[in-house]
């Protein structure tokens, strides 16, 4: 499949609030969250990942820059809101997932948007992301706050314009960084 396929926000100004649902409550990450952290991610992407290995020696991904969504003590909704070393000044928006039980009622959206508020706090304009072909409801879920497609490798023209067709988007603005 090559490289994954990225998004960028160019605005992080005007942000829409975002509003918590009754009985959600949004946290930066704490040290009693990490197995309920890696027991979301397995839920969400179907794979184990170490929190150790991916937050803490992952480069500029630092432990507080985790940001959790959570319902009577559990952890429903993460992302990180980094920089990425490929993307010097740019924020980095990243391990974006919702529980199982708790997709469909817009917790995507919520900790999306608690992301770019924090990025945007920290004086990041523009934010860069990275995901898979397949994750769909993610790209839509990306494509309604305001990311576009970024082609930064010659496979991606096509592979946005599948995913789109599978989205049934017919038009649509891209950015093109391939090197």
């Amino acid at each position: 499949m090559g490289v994954q396929l990225h998004m960028r926000a160019r605005n992080l100004e005007g942000l829409p609030p975002f509003v918590l649902p009754k009985g959600i409550s949004l946290h930066n990450y704490e040290p009693t969250d990490t197995k309920g952290w890696e027991d979301l991610i397995e839920d969400a992407f179907g794979e184990r990942y170490s929190f150790e290995k991916v937050i803490v020696n992952g480069g500029d991904y630092k432990p507080e820059y985790v940001l959790n969504l959570k319902k009577d003590g559990k952890i429903v909704a993460t992302t990180t809101a980094c920089e990425k070393e490929t993307f010097p000044g740019e924020g980095w928006f990243r391990m974006v997932a919702v529980s199982s039980d708790a997709r469909g009622l817009g917790l995507g959206r919520v900790i999306g948007l608690a992301a770019l508020h924090s990025l945007a706090a920290r004086g990041y304009k523009t934010t860069v992301l990275s995901t898979d072909d397949a994750r769909l409801p993610a790209i839509k879920l990306y494509l309604n706050l305001g990311f576009k497609p970024l082609f930064i490798d010659e496979s991606h023209e096509e592979r946005w314009k599948k995913v789109m067709e599978q989205l049934g988007v017919e038009n649509y603005e891209f950015e093109n960084e391939v090197k």
